[in-house]
């Protein structure tokens, strides 16, 4: 699977944290009132974002299986990890969400979550998810890209740049088969609709103040339209001077898909 880089995945931590539902917590807390202890496998860990944010807001006592396919990555959260009285027990395990989905025992857990990859995921792999989840209690899968973004002030390319943008990202991210992009969230929905209670809540991004941020997205946006036959440096150029004037904005839009067992 696609490796992302340390920095990006940190960089974008606090806005992640800031974007995603609390709604979501809320429907898992009450799914599990009753429940002591639950099991808690994350896919795709990263530097442990989406830990972070779930664990002091589950009520719970909490048992975690993490798993990526980057050593580098998980040796990082390793050593940054930080527990709490509610974490009974923690094990990292080196995987690959997509090489190696029928290793792992989904039935050992109680929640089955992973943050901001879906997007990047063929879609034979959401058939073949299902298929190993179809009695999981709760699945969690936040920060889903659903194909819009918008920088402000605006400029003329922008809907050009956003279509750019999501052509990419149906393209192959290194995993031998083509992304599903934006139709990810969509994918997952009518992957478990019929065994489960779905919720799709937004979780968009909303990035003022934080120019580093958008100056990392920017550069995903550089990567997109760097070899096309239209020259858009003068959108380039007129971002980066809106990041330096600090009058940029960024908008983008993911949702946070929750599915309960009925």
């Amino acid at each position: 699977m696609h490796e992302f880089n340390n920095n990006w995945l940190k960089l974008r931590e606090s806005v992640d944290k800031k974007s995603r539902n609390i709604k979501i917590i809320e429907l898992i807390n009450k799914k599990f009132n009753h429940n002591n202890t639950i099991s808690i496998i994350d896919l795709g860990t990263g530097t442990g974002s989406n830990f972070n944010y779930l664990k002091p807001k589950l009520k719970f006592y909490q048992n975690w299986v993490f798993t990526d396919i980057s050593l580098n990555s998980m040796n990082y959260f390793k050593q940054n990890l930080k527990l709490s009285n509610k974490i009974i027990k923690t094990k990292f395990q080196n995987f690959d969400v997509i090489k190696d989905l029928n290793k792992i025992k989904f039935k050992k857990f109680d929640i089955v979550t992973g943050s901001a990859f879906l997007d990047i995921l063929p879609k034979k792999w959401f058939y073949k998810f299902y298929n190993l989840n179809s009695k999981t209690e709760i699945v969690l899968f936040a920060l889903n890209y659903n194909g819009d973004f918008k920088f402000f002030p605006k400029h003329k390319y922008d809907k050009n740049i956003v279509n750019l943008f999501n052509k990419d990202q149906k393209t192959d991210k290194g995993i031998g088969d083509k992304a599903v992009g934006p139709d990810c969230s969509n994918l997952i929905v009518n992957s478990f609709e019929k065994t489960h209670n779905t919720y799709l809540m937004n979780s968009y991004w909303d990035v003022v103040k934080n120019y580093q941020f958008q100056k990392y997205f920017l550069y995903f946006c550089t990567k997109v339209i760097e070899n096309n036959k239209i020259d858009y440096s003068p959108w380039l150029k007129f971002r980066y001077n809106c990041i330096k004037q600090r009058n940029s904005r960024l908008i983008l839009k993911n949702t946070d898909f929750l599915a309960i067992k009925k």
